[in-house]
């Protein structure tokens, strides 16, 4: 792992007004202060809100801001525990939580084990619940929580790392040649621009993604919208399916109570019994019509609801590929545009419990594993561990066939594979 000078200077993304208001975002030399870290997270919460007001939230700023959090929790990491000589024995200890929190935590020793991440994570997860509660939810407790998963996190990364096999330097140095020459020209350029040495940061982003003109994204939109409307069309038949079968049981219904009404009758003396009888059997007769009646009514309205389901996956793709187009088309590119690309469900990598708010960018700083992605035709190359490529694959929803079949894991001897495939994949969204 690189060695890091104390006094790195860490610069925040733009903030627009309505973020400025929550709180000024100011540079970072050195770690952070608590009221820093207390800070970012407030503006992080408020911006992860506005995203699900139409037309104010703001994805590649959710990138921007995650960044900025990351290296501030990375310094304050470095500054606690990175001359640490044997981490395997150091005590991680959680922050003392409210009387009214149900979750207890305990100090983890070295790496901490998946069970106790998870806990952890549930643990913030359940704490921004109250959130919504000024008098139950401490900023100063929230802060805590994160930098304690942060700590954690990194303490098994390093674990894992360490009992990784060992890369020899002239296969680094082949693999990363090219990439390091494009990240130093890129570096030289961010240089000229200012004065710090803040690799990675928000200002590694594009300042904005402007929706291109061509006519590939004008005919996906054109398609969408004709989806739409053969998805209503289709919805309004199928109401009008159940309309009518609910018609018919209330139908039915009603000949079940008539019947009933002759066999109360024959408990009773009877003068006709055979007529009785007839007409019982033919209101079963009748019964039973409209019952297979029913049930081809029931039959053909799944379909449409099926086919209204086909059709709504379609616009979700559709609507998927338009986002990327939007990145893609948008001038200057760099790796962080990775990090904007969202899956099938409208995510990024930073706000997806999947990745567990893990990013491109985060991943390359600590990992040596090259993955080539291709950006506006040029190869740039971005780093990733192979157990983190089996949760980048579940995130996109590719590669299915690379996994065993009960758990989430790839299949032994199949890494290289995997890599390929994300890389093919995050190439055909950039480049």
């Amino acid at each position: 792992m690189a060695s890091y000078p104390p006094n790195q200077t860490i610069l925040p993304p733009d903030l627009p007004p309505y973020l400025k208001s929550v709180h000024k975002l100011e540079p970072i030399v050195g770690a952070p202060n608590d009221d820093q870290l207390i800070g970012i997270l407030s503006v992080i919460r408020v911006a992860q809100k506005a995203i699900e007001i139409p037309g104010m939230g703001d994805h590649i700023l959710i990138c921007r801001l995650s960044e900025y959090l990351f290296d501030a929790q990375m310094a304050r990491y470095r500054s606690k525990h990175y001359a640490t000589t044997f981490p395997e024995s150091t005590t991680y200890t959680p922050p003392t939580l409210p009387a009214h929190f149900p979750v207890l935590l305990e100090p983890v020793n070295g790496a901490p084990s998946e069970e106790e991440l998870l806990k952890v994570q549930d643990a913030i997860r359940l704490y921004h619940q109250f959130s919504n509660v000024p008098t139950m939810f401490d900023p100063q407790v929230n802060m805590e929580l994160s930098q304690y998963l942060f700590d954690i996190q990194m303490a098994r990364h390093i674990q894992r790392v360490r009992n990784s096999p060992v890369h020899s330097s002239q296969n680094i140095l082949d693999v990363n040649s090219t990439g390091t020459v494009e990240r130093g020209t890129n570096l030289i350029e961010e240089l000229g621009a200012g004065s710090t040495n803040n690799v990675g940061t928000g200002a590694w982003v594009p300042e904005s993604i402007q929706p291109a003109g061509d006519a590939s994204v004008s005919e996906a939109i054109e398609r969408s919208n004709l989806l739409a409307e053969q998805a209503n069309k289709l919805s309004e038949r199928a109401n009008l399916l159940i309309e009518r079968s609910n018609q018919i049981a209330e139908r039915s219904n009603q000949l079940v109570e008539r019947s009933s009404q002759p066999v109360e009758r024959s408990s009773q003396p009877v003068e006709q019994p055979n007529n009785l009888t007839e007409r019982f059997n033919q209101l079963l007769e009748r019964l039973d019509q409209h019952l297979e009646q029913s049930n081809c009514l029931t039959q053909e309205t799944m379909k449409p609801v099926e086919k209204l389901g086909e059709v709504l996956v379609n616009i979700n793709r559709v609507l998927v590929r338009i986002q990327h187009a939007i990145v893609r088309n948008h001038k200057g590119n760099t790796l962080a545009a990775v990090d904007c690309l969202v899956n099938e469900k409208g995510e990024t990598p930073v706000m997806s419990d999947v990745t567990k708010a893990w990013t491109f960018s985060a991943l390359s700083r600590i990992s040596q594993s090259r993955l080539p992605v291709l950006i506006d035709g040029v190869s740039k190359d971005s780093f990733i561990d192979n157990d983190d490529l089996a949760v980048f694959l579940r995130f996109y929803g590719i590669g299915e066939e690379l996994f065993d079949e009960f758990n989430l894991r790839l299949r032994a001897g199949h890494e290289d594979v995997a890599r390929e495939r994300l890389s093919e994949y995050l190439s055909s969204c950039l480049g």
